[in-house]
Parts: C-alpha cells; structure tokens; sequence
C-alpha cells in the first residue's frame, strides 16, 4: 500500500514539473519525499534494496503524470488556467505546517536573512533573457537547468523554461525521451546535462540539510513564497467570471486538503 501511495504522490510531482509556476521540488517537500531522495541520490554507492523500490515506485509515478497529463495540464492551462493553476498552488500550500514545523523556533536574523535572500532569488531566477534551443550544447544545458529547478525547493523550472523561451520544446522533449521517440543525440545531452548537475547539486543539499536543517528550511519557505508570489501575481492579471472564480477556489482548498491528508494519514517514507 505505501508503494501504492509513493506512486501517487510522484504522479502529482510528475504533474507539477510540467505547471508553469509551480515548483516540483516544493511539492515534494510537501508530500514528503524530498529529504529521502536528496538522501538517496547524493548517495549513489551506498544505495539499498529499499531505496531501488524507493526509486522505482516514485519515479514510475512522476514518469506517468508526465506521459499522461502533458498533453492534459496543457489543455487545461489554455483553457481553465485559473482552476487549474489553483490546485496545484492548493497542493504546495497544504504543505506549509510540514515546513514550519520544520522551523527553529528561536529568533535568528540569519534565518530570517536567508529567508528574505532566497524569496528574492527566486524573483531574479524568473527574469532570465530569452534563448532558442537550436543545439545538443543546450540541449545539455536544458538538463542541467532541469535537474537544479527539480532539486532546489521554490524555483520553477517550467517557470524559468518560459522565461527563456524553452517551454514547449521540453516538454516535447521530455514526452519523446520518456515514450523513446527522441534522438540519441539529443536524448543523451540533455540526459547527461541532468545527470551531471543531479550528482553535484544533490550532495550539496544533503550537506545542507544534514549539518543546517533549520536554516535549510527557512530557505526553502523563501523559495516557496518567492514562488507562490510569483503564481498568484501572474494568475489574477486576467478578468474570470464569477462562476471561474468560485470553481477555482474550490480547488484550491481541495488541494491544500488532499496534501494534509495525505501527509497525516501516510507520513513520510
């Protein structure tokens, strides 16, 4: 059953990366997985039976949320963008406790500074210059960019890939990777690009969190409200009837409930 559960959980986050504006890592600190797979991919001599169905299990589930829903959550982006976007920001908020609990309850002026650093980072990450992808050098880049935006809590990389520009092509890209229909070439770029920032990104995460886990969460709350800023700046820039808005906030409380839920019921593996 708990497999069962990890599985769903890696659909949402699978679903997310593809949300514009919504940062996976961010959810899944929410659903309650990321210090486990930052653990385990920082890791990669040391890794356990466990940790393999860990893996398995989790990644089936982001790799099905992506495959089945690409094509949906664009649908629902072009036509319900504020229902739809509401949800998943309900998703995120619903694991605000999880954070806060995570908390040192002293008063710091550092925490509060890398607060405020990391809100304002996130700000400044999503004002990045346009750029085409015409090349397997970015094509590598776009991997990396991807790894960091999966890895770091609060930034959105399909937010930064639209920044640049890149959005549609990744998430061609990822549909093709994932369903084998890509190239070699530019599988294995943009695969290598990924694996390689994954490795040294991760083992300074688990750095992070292992020797200065309160300060790590403060930053990952000024991730994550520099990022839910962001959202809610951009989803109310257009007019939306009445019966939008009440369908929309409706969602929204939805999502925030199914992430209590699920993190009271299951907790964290």
């Amino acid at each position: 059953m708990k497999y069962f559960i990890l599985m769903i959980k890696g659909f949402f986050i699978g679903v997310a990366k593809i949300i514009p504006g919504v940062s996976g890592a961010v959810l899944s600190i929410s659903l309650g997985v990321y210090e486990k797979l930052i653990n385990i991919i920082s890791h990669p001599f040391k890794i356990k039976f466990e940790d393999l169905k860990f893996l398995f299990f989790f990644l089936f589930g982001v790799c099905l949320g992506i495959i089945l829903l690409c094509d949906g959550v664009k649908w629902g982006l072009n036509n319900f963008y504020l229902p739809t976007m509401l949800l998943f920001i309900g998703l995120i908020c619903g694991g605000i406790p999880e954070i806060l609990n995570s908390l040192d309850n002293e008063s710091n002026k550092v925490n509060y500074i890398i607060f405020i650093f990391s809100f304002i980072l996130v700000l400044i990450i999503t004002n990045l210059s346009k750029a085409s992808v015409n090349s397997n050098g970015l094509f590598f880049l776009m991997g990396a960019i991807e790894s960091l935006t999966t890895l770091i809590p609060g930034v959105s990389g399909t937010a930064i890939f639209m920044a640049l520009g890149w959005y549609e092509s990744l998430l061609d890209l990822i549909k093709k990777i994932l369903t084998f229909n890509a190239s070699f070439s530019i599988s294995f770029s943009f695969i290598l690009g990924f694996v390689i920032a994954t490795i040294l990104v991760s083992k300074l995460l688990d750095f992070i969190f292992m020797k200065y886990k309160s300060q790590a969460y403060f930053g990952v709350l000024g991730f994550m409200s520099g990022s839910l800023w962001i959202m809610f700046d951009n989803i109310f820039k257009s007019a939306f009837s009445v019966t939008t808005l009440f369908v929309s906030v409706f969602l929204f409380f939805l999502g925030i409930y199914l992430t209590i839920k699920i993190n009271d019921f299951f907790g964290k593996f």
